[in-house]
């Protein structure tokens, strides 16, 4: 059983994302190619979300959270830039949407309480990330 949580890094492709940002292989262009489509998979929903939260540790908003303590993030926040962040931000918009969002859809089924919890802690993660680069 793969690992499942309302924390951005308590899924398995979260943290196979990690995995790839330790390792030098991770790579955007998944990301980019979900938006081509009409509707959002769960693992690039679930990877933007965690995306989100070490977009916000290298631009220095949060401390990094402890699933990210082998990733060199004064590296990592050389190598993200505007567009980097928002095509991060604009996956995981539409993550925590109802409509076409596989992630989204899997959260309902676990029931209205789950939903919101996990949903609340993404759009306060997403708002500090659009707030971050806005400023």
């Amino acid at each position: 059983m793969g690992a499942w949580g309302s924390g951005a890094f308590e899924n398995d492709d979260a943290l196979d994302a990690v995995d790839a940002l330790v390792d030098g292989t991770f790579e955007l262009d998944e990301l980019r190619e979900a938006l081509h489509g009409g509707y959002l998979e769960a693992p690039e929903g679930s990877v933007s979300l965690a995306l989100v939260d070490v977009a916000l540790a290298a631009l220095g908003r949060i401390d990094p959270p402890a699933a990210l303590d082998e990733v060199d993030i004064r590296l990592l926040s050389t190598q993200l830039d505007d567009a980097a962040y928002e095509l991060i931000l604009r996956v995981a918009e539409r993550a925590v949407q109802p409509d076409g969002s596989e992630l989204y859809e899997l959260w309902e089924e676990a029931g209205e309480e789950e939903l919101a919890e996990w949903r609340s802690a993404a759009v306060a993660s997403i708002e500090q990330l659009r707030a971050a680069i806005t400023d």
